[in-house]
């Protein structure tokens, strides 16, 4: 099916939603991962449940950028172009600027579980509340990790952090992604995933900045990647959204339905987050991926060199001193 013709339906199905009270409908779930991609795995794990338990709707995931670029996403959802989709944070920094405080130097080689208990709490509540405000959407509940965030090269083997100056490291969004590499001496640069594979292949980058389950979900060894330097850069997560106009016009117990079934499921979903990561490293070791990951004195020592720019980085982005606050206190700055 052409781009252009599955774009008309997914819209055609969203103005379907929109006339009234919710009608039976395609509900759509939008992805640019990969077929195999633990992400969208999970969600059309997520739309097999919605669809025993609602039974005027069927949900289906649209991966692979069928529908929409994640970068695309939250503007197509607010727009009710999509129902439902799960773009990454950096995506969504520049509705929800203080998002980005999550991309700035202090969360660097953070633990899972610590980080995780910023975003569950108050703090990650804030942010959902600002996102649904700004893009007229719902938070579904709990965000899913995707796992620490490295960086990952053609020729150039990584072993210390000063390699990468003067590298062209492709980055997926977030401002802060951007900064943090230009302060390690790197060029970031900017580019959608679904466009990797072919700028790896045309040498227009010599690197990228990512992980290592999305790295194997699309077999990038097969696209020039040779090296692996586990640098623990930032924690990424996606966050479930709805599309407002579309969830007000469910009724309250189709909606209770989705968060219900998205509550039930997050820390599975949180937990394959984790075995994939797992996996994925064995497989960049059986595809002869050289790995390098620096000591925590190095990772430490990287974090403190990084923290001098952290506030100059934040006012740049412009999230909030009240942000910067709870950051430089969680993290024991």
């Amino acid at each position: 099916m052409m781009p252009s013709l599955r774009l008309s339906i997914v819209i055609a199905c969203a103005l379907t939603l929109f006339a009234g009270s919710l009608r039976a409908a395609e509900i759509h779930l939008s992805t640019e991962n990969t077929a195999s991609h633990f992400q969208t795995r999970f969600l059309e794990h997520y739309a097999a449940d919605l669809n025993t338990r609602i039974s005027t709707h069927h949900f289906s995931v649209l991966h692979s950028a069928q529908a929409f670029k994640d970068r695309d996403v939250a503007e197509a959802l607010s727009g009710g172009r999509v129902a439902i989709a799960a773009p990454g944070i950096w995506h969504l920094g520049r509705f929800a600027p203080d998002l980005n405080a999550l991309l700035l130097p202090g969360f660097m080689g953070l633990e899972t579980q610590k980080v995780r208990e910023l975003v569950d709490g108050t703090f990650g509540l804030a942010l959902n509340q600002s996102l649904e405000q700004k893009l007229k959407v719902r938070v579904l509940g709990k965000w899913l990790d995707l796992g620490p965030a490295h960086i990952f090269t053609r020729n150039q083997v990584i072993r210390t952090f000063d390699d990468l100056k003067g590298l062209r490291i492709r980055y997926a969004g977030g401002e802060g992604n951007a900064l943090r590499l230009k302060a390690m001496g790197a060029i970031p640069v900017l580019i959608p995933w679904p466009d990797v594979p072919d700028a790896l292949d045309h040498g227009e980058i010599d690197g990228l900045l990512t992980t290592t389950s999305t790295v194997a979900s699309a077999s990038l060894w097969d696209h020039g990647i040779r090296h692996a330097f586990f640098s623990h850069s930032y924690y990424p997560f996606y966050i479930p959204l709805v599309s407002l106009d579309i969830w007000n016009r469910m009724p309250a117990q189709m909606q209770t339905t989705l968060t219900t079934a998205w509550a039930n499921m997050i820390d599975e979903g949180r937990d394959l987050a984790a075995q994939d990561q797992k996996k994925s490293i064995e497989m960049l070791i059986a595809h002869n991926i050289n790995i390098v990951e620096p000591d925590e004195t190095a990772r430490r020592n990287e974090r403190v060199l990084l923290l001098a720019h952290q506030d100059d980085m934040a006012n740049t982005i412009g999230i909030s001193s009240k942000a910067l606050q709870t950051l430089e206190q969680f993290a024991g700055q």
